[in-house]
């Protein structure tokens, strides 16, 4: 098989490709991202690149005229190599992940009071052997861990290896690290100890635990420290995975594809193994006193995240192949961690509500106060949880990629160059931008599709049913999508073209907000309840750090309550996970909040299409839910 060198700018990297190869294909095994929201399957027109020289074998297709055809413009996915070729990869189609480290760094240090965790460290100082007595070093180990009442102790095979060296080396003084396994069925149960590792050092303040957050757009850990409760700092990084698509369904997908379910492992493998590297400096050698992971995340990620094929989740009657999942040394999957190590995964509700809800309801602290609460995470999949110490309702809303900047002309995520914020003047005409990172706009994301949105309804540039008023406004014209409105011309942008908003942009956000609304009347109406009997509104996720509430109450998003009832906490998932790494107590109250969930199948719950359709409006067709 003939093969050629790929030179991918603006990172001037060189790959060795085979004739026939995508260059989607040759991109992804450099690990190089170009974006494809679809997974490579060629529907959603993202994956744009440059040829800048020597040729590939492509056509128009959908999603490209012939005058871009003609400047070199190819989707990667659809482009085969035929020769060397040199491919500019613009930033409309790259991942920004300068967002992360800037949010890392904004983050303060906590520290949790009397941490409970699932490993624990005991200083053991035996009597050495003698001609008296010479019993096993493990039943000598044992001998001395019964007499300090710990029992019915179990030994990892690696920490059998290293016992006989350890004992000799700090002349039988050690310190044992015991994984405590707990019955969480039986809660009246001891917890089960397992010797996962024996050190020569006889005290040690330092040893460690790691909360990880698998979301389907970015991956964040954090690293705790198990003896003083302290937390430190997060730092995250884009999920690879979304070189393959951009929401669950289509990770689903290209899991069923040769080698798909693998390289989906990898790839979220390596963003973890990546962001560990990141405390290395701070806190050098940290990974060989780490003792326990316990990570988050929706159902369709766990499943990706341990290698189990996620296919029947899509599938109707929707059972996923696993809602619990057993202790898992971590370096199994890949993770570079000492053997010792153990992973724990949240558990999941239901195939779409996942162990980031369960980690996120454990964070709010919903499932312990009276109060009527409405918990959202909004995202692609967006889960809501209404009740409170009783009882729980939940479900998963289909709400699309709008809110992640997907399905939008201009769309991007929340990165350098997304517009933010929108001000527009009714009476001069004129509007002003917030674009993040203060850089010239690239285009608009989730957070700002709605405030643009929303101030064009005030203003009435746009009507009840998302279209836009002819002769309203001064950037308003017609493109090739029908009225558009121009946020920022070409000259100003760091993009070549200008940056607007269609009125099909504004359908999908109408539909996307629609599945969340018509999701919490749902909920609310099959227990009997209806808006106004909400107490309190708690917002999760990244998307929630940059919502205006206003303009999400004024789209029909969130429901038509005081400002003051809704708060924001942050990655939830994270924060769970966090929770959960250093006190055994909360991983077992995560499983209760799982038994106490009941989830509702929105398609299969009456009324719920009569309340979405009602939901296509701005903010509703009944105005009497949002007081006009």
């Amino acid at each position: 098989m003939d093969t050629f060198p790929i030179t991918f700018l603006p990172d001037n990297t060189v790959i060795e490709a085979e004739a026939g190869e995508t260059l989607q294909e040759v991109a992804d095994r450099g690990k190089i991202h170009i974006n494809a929201s679809c997974g490579g399957e060629g529907v959603c027109g993202r994956c744009v690149v440059e040829l800048r020289a020597g040729t590939v074998l492509a056509s128009p297709g959908l999603y490209l005229s012939e005058e871009d055809f003609d400047k070199g413009i190819r989707l990667a996915c659809r482009a085969k190599i035929d020769g060397p070729a040199t491919i500019f990869i613009p930033i409309d189609s790259r991942a920004d992940a300068s967002f992360f480290k800037k949010a890392a760094q904004a983050e303060e240090e906590l520290t949790v009071e009397n941490p409970d965790p699932m490993v624990r460290q005991t200083c053991l100082i035996l009597d050495p052997p003698c001609q008296d007595d010479n019993r096993s070093d493990l039943d000598r180990v044992n001998a001395s861990l019964a007499e300090l009442e710990l029992f019915d102790n179990d030994i990892d095979l690696s920490a059998m290896r290293r016992m006989p060296t350890a004992l000799r080396e700090s002349e039988f003084k050690v310190t044992v690290s015991i994984f405590y396994e707990l019955p969480l069925q039986k809660p009246e149960v001891p917890p089960y100890g397992r010797i996962v590792s024996f050190d020569t050092s006889t005290s040690d303040d330092n040893f460690y635990g790691l909360a990880v957050d698998v979301g389907t757009t970015s991956v964040w850990i954090r690293l705790v420290n198990l003896a003083t409760g302290k937390v430190m700092p997060s730092v995250g990084d884009l999920n690879g995975q979304i070189s393959y698509g951009e929401d669950v369904i289509s990770r689903i997908v290209f899991a069923g594809k040769k080698d798909g379910l693998k390289r989906l492992q990898n790839r979220v493998i390596d963003t973890i193994n990546r962001l560990l590297e990141r405390y290395e400096s701070t806190y050098p050698g940290y990974r060989k006193k780490t003792f326990i992971m316990v990570a988050a995340g929706n159902t369709t990620m766990a499943h990706l995240l341990v290698g189990l094929d996620p296919k029947n989740i899509r599938l109707s009657p929707y059972v996923p192949p696993a809602s619990t999942w057993p202790s898992i040394r971590a370096s199994f999957l890949g993770i570079n961690v000492e053997p010792h190590t153990v992973m724990k995964v949240f558990p999941s509700v239901s195939s779409y509500v996942g162990g980031d809800i369960v980690s996120g309801v454990l964070a709010s602290g919903l499932f312990k106060r009276p109060e009527l609460t409405l918990f959202i995470d909004v995202g692609t999949n967006g889960e809501i949880v209404i009740g409170n110490q009783d009882w729980m309702t939940c479900a998963a809303c289909s709400a699309g990629p709008a809110f992640e900047g997907g399905g939008v002309r201009c769309g991007m995520r929340a990165a350098p160059g997304a517009i933010e914020s929108f001000l527009y003047e009714k009476e001069t005409k004129k509007h002003y931008l917030g674009v993040i990172g203060g850089v010239s706009p690239s285009g608009v994301c989730g957070s700002g599709l709605i405030n643009v949105v929303a101030e064009l309804f005030r203003a009435g540039v746009l009507n009840k049913q998302g279209k836009y008023v002819e002769g309203s406004a001064p950037f308003l014209r017609q493109g090739e999508d029908g009225w558009e409105y121009v946020l920022s011309p070409a000259e100003n942008n760091s993009v070549d073209h200008d940056v607007v908003l269609t009125e099909i942009d504004i359908e999908n956000l109408i539909r996307a907000k629609g599945a969340m609304y018509s999701g919490y009347q749902t909920l609310l109406e099959s227990v009997g309840l209806e808006m106004g009997d909400l107490e309190r509104v708690i917002i999760a996720g990244g998307f929630g750090r940059s919502l205006n509430i206003e303009n999400a109450i004024t789209i029909g998003l969130l429901p038509y309550l005081p400002v003051e009832k809704f708060s924001y906490i942050g990655n939830s998932s994270l924060t769970g996970a966090t929770l959960a790494s250093l006190s055994g107590t909360m991983w077992r109250t995560a499983f209760e909040i799982k038994e106490k969930m009941t989830n509702f199948e929105l398609s299969e719950t009456p009324g719920y299409m009569d309340r979405y359709v009602a939901s296509q409006f701005i903010p509703h067709t009944d105005a009497y839910l949002f007081g006009l």
